[in-house]
């Protein structure tokens, strides 16, 4: 929970309506999701299935966040119904909602609308997510299909009240969310959207980082906050009108909320190179397979040997490319004993599959050293439950 105080912290010296929506996707383990509802964050959700577990942990509909380039029927009906701050993805979703207007003809729907980013500097170079020269979510403000979106809003009587600008990006800078922001102030102002109440600029953020992981100087929480709040107060009419600045943190609040720990079955030795086989794997660590190195530690019974040797750590599934760390100097290491790799807690609860192995335990541990146990090891009956046979 401290990373989005501190998050929070940061923006508040700026703004003073600042909303924080916790990204479901990235980790939706119901211990932290409660922990941040208690600690009045927002649920923002992009699906039926994130969709119901914010509501069966609590959740009331005017707190949650509803994004996600597929929106069916119902959950479109549902959140509008319930005042979430719901920001529609493509037409299609308009064309749902034109029903919605139709059925219900005393109700005031209020949503938001996503925009496509560009964010391709001088030199032809995209910080799109994988690179990609065109993004595939949003819409594209400067098109036909949208000028058509907001007439047909218009028509309806549907207000739109929020823009929302979230991009994925390879690099997370402090100019990609320059250039957010200023995009979404200038739609508003090309469109003269003045009922706007929300400019969502979406996660992507870097959080705290265990030093020299990445090798290069990241922004801070502080560094993120100035330059966002700035690129806005840029504009004429945020700074007469005040609305709400909304952030979505997934990887920068919760990645270094959890460890894994897994046990060393077998070390090996192939034409010269050193295996440190593990319990578990690749799925557990890192299943986005970025290459970086986690911080670790090796839990022993016995002091560890001074000498060190370079091993690969790999996991335990039929894949030549389970490895979970790369050239890795530890200590003399022995069966048994036990490696906690630091820094896993962005989607390797909610990409690990049923691949080989069970789903392992999660356990926690609150500050008074008492251990919960969140989620059994999965077993058999556990696995088989929605199968026929």
């Amino acid at each position: 929970m401290k990373n989005i105080k501190d998050l929070k912290f940061a923006f508040n010296k700026y703004h003073d309506k600042i909303i924080i929506g916790y990204s479901y996707k990235t980790n939706y383990i119901p211990k932290l999701c409660s922990i941040a509802k208690n600690n009045g964050v927002f649920a923002e959700v992009v699906s039926e299935m994130e969709l119901d577990l914010a509501i069966k942990l609590g959740y009331n509909f005017d707190k949650i966040i509803f994004n996600g380039p597929l929106k069916k029927e119902n959950d479109l009906e549902r959140t509008l119904l319930g005042n979430s701050i719901v920001n529609l993805d493509s037409y299609y979703e308009i064309k749902i909602l034109e029903k919605l207007v139709y059925k219900y003809p005393d109700k005031t729907f209020k949503v938001g609308l996503r925009i496509n980013m560009s964010l391709i500097d001088e030199n032809g170079y995209s910080s799109i997510q994988d690179g990609l020269d065109v993004g595939r979510f949003g819409f594209d403000f400067s098109s036909k299909e949208f000028t058509k979106a907001i007439k047909l809003l218009n028509k309806l009587g549907v207000v739109i009240n929020a823009l929302h600008g979230h991009t994925s990006t390879s690099d997370r800078s402090l100019k990609n969310f320059n250039t957010i922001a200023k995009t979404l102030c200038n739609v508003r102002n090309e469109f003269n959207l003045n009922e706007i109440e929300y400019f969502n600029v979406g996660g992507g953020f870097f959080g705290p980082m265990p030093k020299n992981l990445l090798n290069i100087s990241t922004p801070t929480f502080e560094e993120y906050a100035k330059t966002i709040v700035e690129s806005f107060q840029d504009d004429e009419w945020f700074n007469k009108h005040s609305p709400y600045i909304i952030l979505e943190p997934g990887v920068s609040v919760v990645s270094n909320a959890l460890s894994f720990v897994a046990k060393v079955i077998d070390i090996k030795k192939i034409r010269g190179k050193k295996f440190l086989l593990i319990e578990g794997g690749i799925y557990n660590v890192k299943p986005t397979g970025h290459k970086l190195n986690l911080p670790y530690e090796i839990i022993s019974k016995k002091e560890n040997h001074p000498s060190s040797k370079l091993y690969d750590v790999v996991g335990s599934t039929c894949m030549e490319k389970d490895v979970v760390m790369n050239n890795i100097t530890i200590k003399k290491v022995k069966r048994n004993d036990y490696i906690l790799i630091d820094n896993v807690g962005a989607y390797t609860i909610v990409k690990t599959p049923n691949f080989i192995n069970y789903i392992p335990a999660i356990i926690s541990l609150d500050k008074n050293g008492k251990v919960s146990v969140e989620r059994h090891r999965q077993k058999i009956d556990d696995l088989l439950i929605n199968y026929e046979f």
